[in-house]
């Protein structure tokens, strides 16, 4: 759902990032920093949402989006390139897979609306709420200490430079490392 700004339910980062613990703990991963999130994304639609397709698109097919996840939860599609990226380790391409994820697990039968981005408190927003989900899940408060730098998030959790910055900037900013 990338592109459009949606209102949603207000949900808290607190709630969000119990529901990424909880999927992370029924996975078996929680105790591990670096996950495969495409293996993730695969086993949990499997295993749990066998109702749920999972697509990989050409960019024809996505018209430039990177990712895609219906709003009725019937499936998630990625951009070829965002796929294979996501296969490789590449920490974009991997938040990208994590977000989706988010509107999967956040937003499936929620009642969406078109919204400017200026008129929402983050909170509202689809978007924000997917990229917090994104953020938990990925790169869990648990795994922070106070010396940690862009560069070992970014070795640790297999995450782009600028979710790194993000998700430290973030938890300094709320006093949690």
């Amino acid at each position: 759902m990338t592109g459009s700004v949606f209102r949603v339910s207000p949900r808290s980062t607190a709630d969000i990032a119990a529901t990424a613990m909880k999927i992370r703990a029924h996975l078996g991963v929680e105790a591990e920093p670096y996950f495969n999130v495409v293996g993730l994304l695969e086993d949990l639609l499997y295993q749990e949402w066998d109702q749920v397709r999972f697509e990989v698109c050409d960019y024809e097919e996505m018209d430039d989006a990177e990712g895609h996840t219906c709003p009725s939860g019937t499936f998630i599609a990625l951009r070829e390139d965002v796929y294979r990226d996501a296969c490789n380790g590449e920490g974009r391409a991997r938040f990208t897979v994590a977000h989706e994820l988010g509107h999967l697990v956040l937003h499936t039968n929620q009642p969406l609306r078109r919204a400017t981005a200026g008129e929402l408190k983050a909170y509202q927003s689809s978007e924000w709420q997917a990229d917090m989900f994104a953020a938990q899940l990925l790169m869990p408060r648990q795994f922070f200490s106070w010396i940690d730098t862009e560069r070992a998030v970014m070795a640790r959790h297999g995450v782009s430079y600028t979710a790194a910055q993000k998700r430290l900037n973030y938890l300094k900013k709320e006093g949690k490392i």
